[in-house]
């Protein structure tokens, strides 16, 4: 992926459709300081219908640097991309679940938008990770520079995130979900 090693390496993956996010992402990158920019690699990983269509806005917004699409990868592989970046994105305008528990059990600490329902289930604000609202791209691109400029704080909130999906055993999703059985 041609990333070097003062590189801020964000991850994202899911079916690319617009429900997703991507393209909020894509223009909050756009809105990046120009010595951060530079220093960005956004790896979204995953097919689908909005694929041409963010390529395209990469292209308008210069951004083919710092914007790499790439198709699906073997779960493995997509792990080992998660656990070597320095932020997991969730930025999806609606999505029942999702990545952020994959992020967090990696050790990765995640922004994830209000419209994803993992993020929201289990991000604590500043804690283990960042929300903000779908829409809001500014949000998106000052929470971005916000654990770009504080390393310690990444770590931080890398290890918080670790804890908080070893406090979710499959054990207490089972029981959530028998105990709130109609």
């Amino acid at each position: 992926y041609k990333i070097g090693d003062d590189d801020f390496v964000l991850s994202a993956g899911s079916r690319i459709v617009h429900e997703k996010g991507y393209d909020l992402l894509i223009k909050a990158i756009a809105l990046l300081e120009k010595d951060i920019r530079e220093h960005v690699r956004v790896l979204i990983v995953g097919s689908g219908v909005q694929v041409t269509e963010l390529e395209r806005l990469a292209q308008e917004l210069d951004l083919e640097e710092q914007v790499i699409l790439e198709k699906w990868l073997d779960i493995t592989d997509f792990k080992a991309l998660i656990a070597n970046s320095h932020v997991f994105i969730h930025p999806a305008r609606v999505d029942s679940y999702g990545g952020t528990t994959l992020g967090m059990a990696l050790g990765v600490p995640v922004i994830g938008s209000y419209g994803a329902g993992a993020a929201v289930d289990r991000i604590e604000q500043g804690r283990n990770g960042f929300l903000y609202q779908p829409d809001d791209v500014r949000a998106l691109a000052n929470l971005i520079t916000l654990l770009y400029r504080n390393p310690q704080l990444r770590s931080y909130m890398g290890q918080e995130a670790r804890k908080t999906a070893t406090s979710w055993p499959p054990e207490r999703g089972v029981e959530i979900m028998v105990n709130n059985a109609i």
